[in-house]
């Protein structure tokens, strides 16, 4: 009873840091109808796949419905900020400057690990920088009652619903039965923000004290980290992205994250700017993050990589280049000012537009999706507009203003 007194203490004040309360947690409003019962039966499924009871236990005991958790689902800054306003937030001196004082500062251990995984440390620092400012913040919403709410709402119902099956077997594999799990709205924890799949398959004990601790063991959140980009197939001593700059009359269909050609065949088609380091690379795609008048970066099979970590192109571009200015001696990042990106809601009502005028982009969502931006090329062509595929504020207004005809 004390022990779950204590805990039921503890989720409280962490809910009412984010403006919600134990109480609100358990009212009509933030719980559901049938979400209870989602638990209730959620529970005896876990059960059923040989899950310990007592890991089950501690990882649903005290849930709930975290109405927060989905407004932030809506607002992912990956997706609705734009290119340049989302670098600049993450990368400027400061954070170059504290980026490479923790790689003088936990050097030791980046050596071991750059050594055995091939994985640069100052991509390793940057990916730390990023996720939770070299740990700074790591979170601290209740991944359970995260989850559980991402599992329930059904936007990626399936997917979500697996993560959290996963952190009843990362307790149970730790034994974490007195500690709740605490992290991002989004279900990801430790100083790289690992969902708890992630945790199980590529987690490292790297210090041999018999536990994976992405939370407090530096050796083991760096060789964790690494160990998944190295599965993830990073290709030691090659590039991530380079800036480039397109020929004029460029064809920019062309310009898209999954349409590789051999560095040499896009040298041959214009594309200046190329080190001559990468010119026998066989395989590079060209990216422009806020579309055909913005900057242009060629990215190679190590961009792919990132993006197996977070798919977005903002996020894999700002890893790249926060690691290339840790390593430089002095900062160099510029990037030109670029119109707000498009609100969840606009997306959603210009996927709406894009169907409706014959251009099918799927159910919307109000995410910049693979469909989305094809569509979006496909209404450019016929148009005649450059094919970038990018949903910025001036195809907002031609495919959502309405067509004055003549009277």
């Amino acid at each position: 009873m004390y022990k779950k007194n204590i805990l039921t203490l503890f989720l409280g004040l962490l809910l009412t840091a984010f403006g919600l309360s134990a109480q609100a947690g358990t009212s009509q409003e933030a719980s559901p109808e049938g979400f209870q019962p989602w638990l209730t039966a959620l529970r005896e499924e876990a059960l059923t796949m040989q899950i310990a009871p007592a890991a089950v236990d501690a990882t649903l005991t005290g849930v709930v419905y975290l109405p927060r958790v989905i407004e932030l689902d809506r607002k992912q800054p990956e997706f609705v900020t734009s290119f340049s306003a989302y670098v600049n937030r993450r990368i400027n001196p400061r954070v170059v400057s504290k980026g490479k004082l923790m790689m003088q500062d936990y050097g030791g251990v980046l050596y071991v690990v750059e050594e055995l995984y091939q994985v640069p440390r100052e991509v390793l620092v940057a990916f730390w920088g990023l996720e939770t400012n070299f740990g700074g913040f790591t979170g601290d919403i209740p991944l359970a009652s995260a989850l559980a709410t991402l599992s329930f709402e059904g936007r990626r119902a399936a997917f979500f619903k697996k993560e959290l099956l996963n952190l009843m077997r990362v307790v149970e594999r730790d034994q974490r039965y007195d500690s709740p799990v605490v992290g991002s709205w989004a279900g990801a924890t430790g100083h790289m923000q690992f969902m708890p799949s992630t945790l199980l398959k590529y987690g490292v004990d790297a210090d041999a004290d018999g536990k994976i601790d992405i939370w407090d063991s530096y050796p083991d959140i760096f060789s964790s980290a690494a160990n998944y980009l190295s599965q993830a197939g990073w290709q030691p001593g090659q590039p991530v992205s380079f800036q480039v700059a397109l020929p004029a009359g460029f064809d920019y269909s062309q310009a898209q994250w999954q349409q590789t050609k051999a560095v040499s065949e896009w040298v041959k088609a214009g594309v200046a700017g190329v080190p001559a380091s990468a010119l026998a690379l066989p395989k590079a795609s060209i990216v422009l993050p806020q579309g055909f008048d913005g900057p242009v970066y060629m990215v190679f099979p190590n961009f792919d990589v990132i993006m197996q970590w977070n798919r977005s192109i903002n996020y894999a571009l700002a890893v790249s280049l926060l690691s290339q200015q840790l390593r430089q001696d002095s900062y160099t990042l510029q990037l030109p000012p670029e119109p707000p990106a498009l609100s969840y809601q606009q997306m959603w009502l210009l996927q709406e537009s894009l169907n409706a005028q014959g251009f099918d982009c799927g159910v919307p969502d109000g995410f910049p999706g693979a469909k989305t931006q094809a569509a979006i090329r496909r209404y450019q062509a016929s148009k005649g507009l450059p094919q970038d595929g990018y949903a910025g504020a001036e195809l907002f207004s031609r495919l959502t203003t309405p067509v004055q005809t003549a009277q």
